[in-house]
């Protein structure tokens, strides 16, 4: 009688156990979705294969008191001249290669570097001379960081301590080249038949690159001793 009574409660116990449905189950072990898997594609264009070739004219490295530190792991770290932490994050994955300002390639992917607060991208879109021919003096004060998954470059602006992730074309062993009128990649492995080389005019990018700048505050609110706040 015991063990039958046993058998019962433990049915009784399952039976007013909650069970969450499938969707819901599923929901609970979903997460956030990171920044880079919000990004939507560029719109890279095919374009046919050329050798390598020296990139014309590599515009001087900047400097400046803002700091970035970025580890091997792909922790991004980014701070004042007071070393008052203003960023940190991380990358989609380890860095592989990174370039600054207009395409200047570093020696290594991760380190420590400063940067200027002066950087054209702080005035905005507004401090962008879009018709000039070499775009690249106008990127000056930014970080550009392939991670080892080679699926996005990742661009940081120390000067207002913003990210933003480009997704990259398919391919592995990819090669970048800053150039005057845009921004190529060119793919050493890619699927039978697929495109080795892309590119995008830096135009193209400007939606992306305008987030990295400067975004207004928020109007100060009113109360009722103060109901039209003094900046």
């Amino acid at each position: 009688m015991r063990l039958g009574a046993l058998f019962l409660t433990g049915a009784a116990l399952a039976a007013a156990t909650p069970q969450l449905p499938p969707a819901a189950a599923l929901g609970a072990q979903s997460h956030p979705r990171l920044p880079w898997e919000q990004a939507s594609p560029l719109a890279w264009q095919a374009e046919p294969w050329a050798p390598p070739a020296d990139v014309p004219g590599v515009p001087a490295a900047s400097q400046g008191p803002m700091t970035v530190h970025l580890s091997g792991d792909g922790t991004l770290r980014v701070s004042d001249a007071r070393g008052l932490i203003l960023l940190q994050a991380g990358l989609p994955g380890r860095p592989l290669r990174a370039w600054r300002d207009g395409g200047v390639p570093l020696a290594s992917a991760w380190g420590v570097w400063g940067f200027p607060t002066d950087s054209p991208l702080t005035q905005g879109l507004g401090g962008l001379r879009w018709a000039a021919d070499d775009f690249r003096p106008f990127l000056r004060g930014l970080l550009w960081v392939l991670e080892d998954g080679e699926g996005f470059l990742t661009v940081v602006h120390p000067a207002t301590a913003r990210v933003v992730h480009l997704p990259l074309p398919p391919g592995r062993d990819l090669r970048i080249r800053f150039l005057p009128d845009r921004l190529e990649v060119a793919a050493g492995d890619v699927e039978k038949g697929a495109p080795r080389q892309w590119s995008i005019p830096w135009m193209g990018l400007l939606p992306r690159l305008a987030a990295l700048g400067p975004h207004a505050e928020a109007p100060k609110l009113g109360t009722a001793l103060a109901p039209f706040p003094k900046d």
